[in-house]
Formats: C-alpha cells, structure tokens, sequence
C-alpha cells in the first residue's frame, strides 16, 4: 500500500507570521551545531536578550519543523518545542495541520529516502547546501493524520529506545574515564605518583611497532576485492573507542606481504591521524591479521613488560590526551599528524601490577558495554525498518490470525495462553536457558499435538538456521531486551512476568494455571524433562527433524510438515491421514 503525495510547498501554513518577542525578554536562540544529527535532540538551548538578536535570524513559534539546509547530509531536523529565533541556514517549516503533522514530517525528513535524495540535490563543493526549488517540490507521502499520529508515535517510541542505550553507553565510557582517572590521575602531565614518558618508550622493541598505512599509490584501487585481507580505515575506529568491522576493504594476500610493515595483529592499539584526529581501539583478538590503510590510521604496538593495550587506549581517550593529539597536529587541507608528533607524545607509566588491577576492573564494565552495543545495533536495524515501512505504507496494524481453513493454516494464536506457557517453561528451566525454553515449546507443541490433535496456543514455527523457532515467543523475548517495540502478546504483562539477560530467561511469577488445560500442563511439563538436561548440539539436533528439514530457510514451517513427524496412529487417530 502507498500513500497519496502532495509537495513540501503545499503543507505550510504560508500565513502564519512568527513574532520576536520584545523589550528585554530573553528568547532562544537556535544554531547549527546545537542540533544532533540525525535524532532531532537538541544539545544545548542558548538564551539570549531580545535585543541582542543578529540580523542573519528569523523568528520561529512553538510546533515549526526547522530543516538544516547546509550539509544535509548531516541530517539535523528539530521540531521546536518553544518559541525561538534561528540561523537562516535553518528552513522553518510551520505546517498545516489540517494536512501534515510536525512530528510525522520531522521524522519523514530524518528518514533514509528523504537523506539520500538531500545528499544529492545540492549545490556547493565546499559548502554544500539544499537546491531550494526541489526541496519544495518534493513530493511528502501524506497517510491520513490519525495514521501520521501513530507512524510519528511508533517512531518517537523507537527512538527513545535507542537514546536509552545511546545513554547507558556513555554513563559506563564516563565510569571507565573515572575509574583511570582515580586509579592514575592526568594521564599527561601526571601527579608526581608515576613517571611521565614519551609514547615511543612504552613501544614494543618489534621493527615497526609505531607504524602508519604503506605510501598512497602502494594500494590502487583495483586491487581492491571482496574478500581477502581486511584494510582498515578512519571509518573502523569509532568515536565511542571501538573496531567496526563495517565496509571494510579487501587486498589479496600476495599484496598484503609486500606491505606487511603495516600489518595489523590482535591487540595492537589504533588511532585515526587524519581529519578526524584521535578516535582509537584495540584490535579485537578474534578478527585476524589486517592491513593500515594508506592514510588515516596508524598503529602502537605496546611492550606488554611496560605498558598493556588497555591502559593506553584508555589514556588517549582521556580528555588531556586528546588535547595533546590536537595541539601536535599540522594542517594543510586538513588537520593531521606524523609519527614524529606520535612518539613524542607524552604519557603516564605506572607500575604494570596497577595496570592489570585497572584492566581487570573495566573488564566487566566492557562486557556491559558489549551487551548494550549490540541491543543497540539491533534497536539501530529495527529503526530503519520501522521508518522504510512507515512511509512506504507498510507499517500497518496486523490483522488478527483467521482461524485455519486446512491443516495448512494455523489457526488464530491465543496469546494469553501463549504467554502462560512460555512462564510455565521458563520457570522450570534449568539456569533459565533460553535456547532450550524456546525448543521446548516446539517440543510441547509436538507431543500436544499427537495426544490431543491441537497446538497449545497455536504459535508459528520458523526454520531458523539452528532449529524450529515459535516466532511469537521468540518475539516477546527479544521485546524484553529492547531488539523489538511490540510482540503479539501483552507485552506489559510480559515485562511484568519475564526478565531477559542475553541467553537467559527468568521467571517473575509462576504460570496462570487458570489458562493452562492439564493436558497443556502435562505437555509443557514432559517437553521441561525431555531437554532439561540437553547441551545446545543435543538439542539443536533433536529438533531438526523432517519437518524442519523439509521447510526453506527462514520461512515458516507449515503445520501439515509436522504432523507428518507423529506416529501413523496419531495421524490416523486426530486427522485420518
């Protein structure tokens, strides 16, 4: 389904007229770089006289859509929450509410399609902005307001989700930056505790242990492939202190070893030297040998008798030593620095016992992290399919099951009773094992249906790559650790019962035994006895029988494929077959 279009000029209140306020009243005065990309947060509110508003300012009320016209690639939208005065690099947009909502088209304007046509519909190289007449006649799909209240909804909600990770994540970078800084004070200029040496003292005594990327022509672009070596760039150091192994690039091997005075191994330190200065990691240990690309980054390989990877990542994180990289950097077109500026960078040594104290201690501050980065991911790859479904007309409301026709329908999924069951399971679970609770349903599900000829709440069962999966409980789990907005259970309820710790899944409460038959009891109960002891291999090989092996990847298994796994008498008993 697609909505019906009208273009941007259309869905503005054209005779709406905004007033400064007057006198010495103070008014919010918006800029730039006070607008977070891509979120629509604004970072800071700045008030100033009425009077001392510049002339290169507009006047803007409560509700406008405000659009950043220059660099719209940095995708800064904010729908004002208080009356203001802007940049005029700002678009207001005050909207006709009889047509569009502020919040929809905000978040419209945020969205992956609207990005990609602003990326390319500019004019300047160096101060790209937004070709104005085709900003206006850009056709907005328009899905009746109350739907345009639910999309914006589902999206603000989406989006608080991802502002709560976003936020963890920092509060546990800030408890690591205080945790150095207690444990070894400025990790520049030091507080007399601990000598302060160059950074190419603490360098492991190996050839090319402070190393950057090979010369630029030493890599040309068709030597570049799909697999291979992996190339590491700006891009694959983070602002946030982590690798990314996102669109990396491949050289083959025989390049590689002519230019392995570059090479990259587990646990060498990285810091990116050009443009964006400073941003660092560690080379996780499970990713392999790699290759510094031609300019961008280099790399510090510590001497584990002076100084451990973790230690010194954290230093270059710390403010002071961030400062340093940038008072040691030259510009030309851009800022950058050399190797010469690197070693001599200055740096706290403190006894390497009281280093490994520290590495142990962040350690389980990392494992969070971890945990949180990739909910965040997840909640990152939810957001952008919400958003494409939203304005493609796709994010409906689903329809209810319709009760089965054939054996190859399921029939309308009882919820409550689906709920209850996953309760009832992951209360008698051994060590709350999630993978084991979700075949255990399957496995109720089977023996249900060969000694009553029914499903237990008839759930649907995916051939996901490690067995059968019951998609609706699966769902409610991934529901609980933020990877899904909404589940086809009550999801309030749900919270309120179930906890989700990675592959863990604990019970609250016990299950409602008032919605649970005996012969539902008895089933969950011989499927809790049947797996209760499995290791995953065990398992995920009893559930791969025919039925699963039948269905393709990732589709959903029809109900006729598991009936025909039960004994000929209870097909013959329950269907006839």
């Amino acid at each position: 389904m697609s909505f019906p279009t009208a273009p941007m000029r259309s869905l503005l209140d054209e005779a709406h007229k905004a007033a400064l306020p007057t006198g010495e009243e103070e008014v919010w005065a918006l800029n730039l770089d006070q607008i977070e990309p891509h979120s629509g947060k604004v970072l800071a509110k700045v008030m100033v006289n009425a009077s001392e508003v510049g002339p290169s300012t507009y006047v803007f009320n409560k509700g406008t859509v405000l659009y950043c016209k220059l660099r719209p690639y940095l995708n800064k939208v904010v729908v004002a929450d208080d009356d203001g005065v802007a940049t005029t690099e700002l678009v207001p947009l005050r909207c006709d509410e009889s047509k569009v909502l502020p919040h929809y088209l905000a978040h419209f304007l945020r969205s992956a399609t609207f990005l990609a046509f602003a990326t390319n519909v500019v004019a300047g190289a160096k101060m790209p902005r937004m070709v104005m007449s085709e900003f206006w006649s850009y056709p907005v799909p328009l899905p009746p307001l109350e739907e345009q209240r639910r999309i914006a909804a589902i999206l603000d909600q989406a989006e608080t989700l991802r502002t709560q990770r976003r936020t963890a994540l920092a509060l546990l970078d800030s408890l690591t930056q205080s945790l150095f800084l207690d444990m070894f004070g400025d990790p520049v200029r030091g507080d007399g505790r601990y000598s302060v040496q160059a950074v190419e003292t603490i360098a492991s005594e190996e050839r090319y242990s402070i190393v950057d990327g090979p010369f630029g022509s030493a890599i040309k672009q068709s030597d570049y492939l799909d697999t291979g070596i992996p190339v590491i760039r700006i891009g694959n150091l983070t602002k946030d202190g982590y690798y990314s192994s996102s669109n990396l690039l491949y050289i083959g091997r025989t390049l590689f070893e002519s230019l392995k005075r570059s090479n990259v191994l587990p646990g060498d330190v990285l810091i990116s030297r050009v443009g964006t200065l400073g941003n660092t990691c560690i080379y996780p240990p499970d990713a392999g040998e790699a290759l510094l690309s031609t300019t961008g980054v280099c790399k510090i390989k510590v001497n584990p008798k002076v100084m451990l990877a973790e230690y010194l990542h954290a230093a270059i994180r710390c403010p002071s030593f961030q400062e340093q990289i940038q008072k040691s950097a030259s510009t030309s077109v851009q800022k950058y620095f050399n190797l010469s500026s690197l070693k001599s960078w200055q740096i706290v040594v403190p006894p390497l016992p009281l280093q490994q104290t520290f590495a142990t201690r962040i350690a389980s501050i990392e494992a969070l992290k971890a945990t949180h980065r990739r909910a965040l991911t997840a909640l990152d790859a939810l957001f952008a399919s919400l958003q494409q479904r939203a304005f493609s007309g796709e994010l409906t409301l689903a329809a209810p099951r319709a009760p089965a026709q054939s054996l190859e329908q399921l029939q309308q999924l009882e919820a409550s009773i689906g709920l209850e069951a996953l309760i009832f399971i992951a209360k008698r679970m051994p060590d709350g094992d999630l993978y084991n609770s979700l075949k255990a349903i399957y496995f109720a599900d089977r023996h249900h249906l060969e000694h009553h000829g029914h499903q237990i709440y008839n759930e649907t069962y995916c051939a996901l790559p490690h067995g059968p999966v019951p998609q609706s409980a699966y769902d409610a789990t991934r529901v609980l650790i933020g990877e899904r907005m909404f589940s086809d259970f009550d999801d309030d309820a749900m919270r309120a019962a179930l906890r989700r710790n990675d592959k863990k899944l604990t019970a609250l409460r016990d299950a409602d035994f008032s919605k649970l038959s005996r012969s539902v009891v008895e089933s969950l109960e011989w499927a809790v006895r049947y797996c209760s002891d499995m290791k995953f291999g065990q398992t995920k090989t009893a559930s791969h029988d025919s039925a699963y092996e039948r269905t393709p990847k990732n589709e959903a298994i029809p109900l006729q494929y598991i009936i025909d796994t039960l004994p000929p008498e209870a097909r013959q008993r329950h269907w006839n077959l």
